[in-house]
């Protein structure tokens, strides 16, 4: 799972209140940090920590603390100088009565050092590191790096990065892992990511929702099973309204992935050549040819009894793929809307179409599945933008339209506004067209 740094703190919070103190937290997140050391990298010896003046930065010294303790050779760099906080004043204390060395100038330790520890700015980071840090930060060759809870120029909740942001070859992350990790251009920088228990109590997890992430083998198991005696009409109907002339593999990607994703049935509304290639390669699809303009596109009126009459009995409607953008297909989709009752999917022109008029679009049966930019339109604004902050975006447009937003990127988030998941199953092979169109 992962959580919003904002998330976290009500955690600590709710940690706190149920016996845990502020101080037992960090002691639990620092041995953890310095355990995961000593089992990962038994032979390194010399380990530099670099601690900030926050709580992040008392975490290393408590772990700075313990590595001392198994006769690691360690020295503790402060830029910051002291810490503002009074449990880590009381841990960088008791690592100087260790007799660690703390320093808050740079030595030729930062050059020899086997391990570097990363404990500079902790999730609630935003903006820009300053230039000196970066320096401090930058890798150096033979070091194996590890960020202390989030790489320091990471922005926990949106996962956008400052310049020298630190390259990690582990996170170890405290209590959950960071949202922002799950998105790039951070997750790039956090390496394996390993996440330490430190006291946060299940019931704190269940008050605050955290964002859960979706693996390959929870998606099958929330698959229904089929009876040995199930038959097609128990497997659901699908209408699909997609493609055109020249947008032809769009709807035969979308209705073949529907297919053997397990619809008992499927009818595919498009235009007459779609068939002629879709027919041979899935004969089991019932076709019904729709009438087109002179550029191959849908005609609104001219297809309004045959679809009213094809949306009878349906369990989902499949909408947008190839679809194109033309006043005619416009104002045919808004007909599909108002006329079904079932549930909807709305991919790539689909959105396009309803992005002047997305109040039209039904709330508490409606899936999206936009892309940056189609999320953009939707919300009148830009894919930078949106790109930004992917799970702000992602929430306000579940909230402006009532549906369930999926959307896509590497951290494709599906939220309903309310509950969230994120999931990290894809892979740099989905970029190329047809991924979208295979996901509606």
């Amino acid at each position: 799972m992962f959580v919003t740094p904002q998330q976290m703190r009500e955690l600590e919070r709710l940690t706190f209140k149920a016996g845990i103190s502020y101080s037992d937290m960090m002691e639990n997140a620092g041995k953890a940090l310095a355990e995961f050391i000593l089992k990962t990298y038994p032979d390194k010896k010399k380990i530099l920590l670099i601690a900030g003046s926050g709580n992040n930065g008392g975490d290393c010294y408590v772990a700075g603390y313990h590595l001392k303790q198994a006769q690691k050779e360690i020295h503790i760099l402060a830029p910051m100088g002291m810490p503002k906080t009074e449990i880590s004043r009381e841990a960088r204390e008791r690592a100087e009565e260790a007799g660690i060395c703390i320093q808050e100038e740079t030595d030729t330790f930062l050059e020899e050092a086997e391990i570097v520890v990363d404990g500079m700015f902790g999730t609630g980071f935003q903006g820009q590191l300053p230039e000196q840090i970066q320096e401090l930060l930058k890798p150096r060759k033979h070091q194996i790096r590890i960020a202390c809870d989030i790489p320091s120029g990471g922005n926990g909740t949106t996962g956008q990065v400052s310049a020298g942001t630190f390259q990690a070859d582990a996170t170890v992350s405290f209590g959950a892992g960071k949202f922002g990790m799950s998105q790039y251009p951070l997750k790039k920088y956090c390496g394996e990511v390993h996440v330490a228990d430190i006291g946060i109590p299940a019931e704190a997890f269940e008050e605050i929702q955290p964002v859960k992430e979706l693996f390959l083998e929870e998606i099958k198991k929330r698959l229904p099973e089929r009876e040995p005696n199930a038959y097609k009409n128990q497997m659901g109907h699908v209408l699909a309204v997609a493609g055109s002339v020249r947008m032809r593999g769009a709807c035969i990607l979308a209705v073949t992935a529907a297919m053997r994703t397990g619809a008992g049935l499927l009818t595919c509304a498009s235009a007459e050549p779609v068939f002629n290639v879709l027919a041979c390669q899935m004969p089991e699809i019932i076709c019904l040819p729709l009438k087109t303009d002179e550029n191959g596109f849908f005609l609104n009126y001219e297809n309004h009894d045959s679809l009213r009459q094809a949306l009878n009995g349906k369990q989902v409607l499949l909408t947008g793929c190839g679809l194109g953008v033309t006043e005619q297909t416009k104002n045919l989709l808004k007909f599909l809307i108002s006329e079904s009752t079932c549930p909807i999917i709305l991919d790539a022109d689909g959105l396009n179409c309803m992005a002047d008029c997305i109040d039209l679009i039904p709330k508490g049966r409606t899936v999206l599945t936009p892309h940056a930019g189609e999320a953009a339109r939707l919300l009148g604004t830009e894919a930078s933008e949106v790109q930004k902050d992917r799970i702000a975006a992602a929430h306000d447009l579940a909230k402006v339209t009532g549906a369930v937003v999926v959307l896509k990127g590497a951290g494709t988030i599906i939220t309903d506004g309310i509950r969230t998941s994120v999931c990290t199953c894809g892979n740099a092979g989905m970029a190329r067209a047809g991924s979208g169109d295979v996901l509606t």
